[in-house]
């Protein structure tokens, strides 16, 4: 996909240093700043960037340092992603960009830190957009659009949390609380669920009258925070903490082979499918995708999220400015 009009993080980038492919890497810079959107709703009360945000600001990096401005070029998977340390309100982000051409696509490794250390090492992979884009598989589990998605007759596949209930399960609150409505919940095994796209959403917001189609794009980023949303339901169902601030809290670990499909536009119901295929003490692994309108719109090759005591966090609270 290519830019948009519309994300999910306010401040601007601003390139420091161009790199050369070969070399010396890109660096890009991005002020987080505490009026943005995403703070009020994402762990209120200790508000902490999304990794997709800090995946947001990589992407919009890379936008910005391309070895080939004059070609347009679509995104076509986070190749892979570690969040290492959080970025907080008033921090600088930097992005130490790498470029590397092969087989007629850009891939570049982004290792993003804020002055307590690194923050994040995403990889991320371009191809010239309009050019063929393979189809996405199949995943397992997968079922036909219009296939029941659990089977009749079990009461346990049939569990309906509502947007009242799922604030009682996750700490995400407005703008950032993304799902509407989780469909199918069968523990320790999968999660479905619903996120109904409007022109309202705040991403939106600013957009000028003569923005065309393509401006409206719902932010990839944004779309896959979702999808992790209905993943975090399967953890958070059996021990829910919708505080921040005492026991344990969820934190994205990391993101590897998430390739976006076709565009999410306003007047889109999205079905977000997640599956956990593993558990390690309090680390998790999972898997899925999302369609809309009968096709896929995300697949996700595998997800980790971890839980940490609320003290790791407020541990990392900035003692002054940068």
């Amino acid at each position: 996909m290519t830019a948009t009009a519309c994300g999910p993080v306010d401040g601007a980038v601003e390139v420091v240093d161009p790199g050369s492919p070969g070399k010396r890497p890109a660096r890009t810079a991005v002020r987080i700043d505490a009026t943005e959107r995403v703070f009020a709703g994402h762990f209120p009360g200790f508000p902490v960037l999304p990794g997709m945000c800090v995946v947001e600001c990589a992407h919009r990096g890379a936008l910005a340092t391309l070895p080939e401005p004059g070609e347009a070029w679509a995104l076509m998977a986070v190749e892979s992603s570690r969040f290492t340390g959080p970025v907080l309100p008033g921090d600088l982000l930097t992005c130490e960009i790498t470029w590397s051409r092969e087989d007629g696509a850009w891939r570049c490794r982004v290792a993003a830190a804020t002055r307590r250390g690194p923050a994040a090492l995403v990889r991320l992979r371009y191809a010239r957009d309009g050019g063929p884009r393979p189809a996405p598989e199949a995943p397992r589990g997968f079922q036909a659009p219009g296939e029941p998605s659990a089977p009749p007759g079990d009461p346990a596949h049939r569990v309906a949390i509502t947007a009242s209930a799922l604030k009682r399960l996750l700490p995400h609150r407005y703008p950032m609380l993304l799902v509407d409505r989780v469909t199918e919940l069968v523990p320790g095994e999968r999660a479905t669920g619903w996120k109904a796209v409007s022109g309202n959403e705040p991403w939106y917001e600013g957009l000028p009258d003569k923005a065309g189609d393509q401006d409206h794009h719902y932010p990839w980023t944004v779309l896959v925070e979702s999808w992790c949303q209905v993943a975090a339901v399967l953890v958070t169902r059996d021990r829910p903490n919708p505080e921040v601030l005492s026991g344990q809290v969820m934190l994205l670990g990391g993101i590897t082979d998430a390739r976006p499909a076709r565009p999410v536009v306003p007047g889109d119901l999205v079905e977000h499918r997640a599956r956990l295929t593993r558990r390690v003490g309090d680390t998790f692994v999972f898997e899925g995708e999302s369609r809309a309108g009968g096709e896929a719109v995300l697949t996700v090759g595998r997800m980790v999220m971890t839980t940490r005591p609320a003290a790791d966090l407020t541990a990392a609270t900035p003692t002054g400015g940068e």
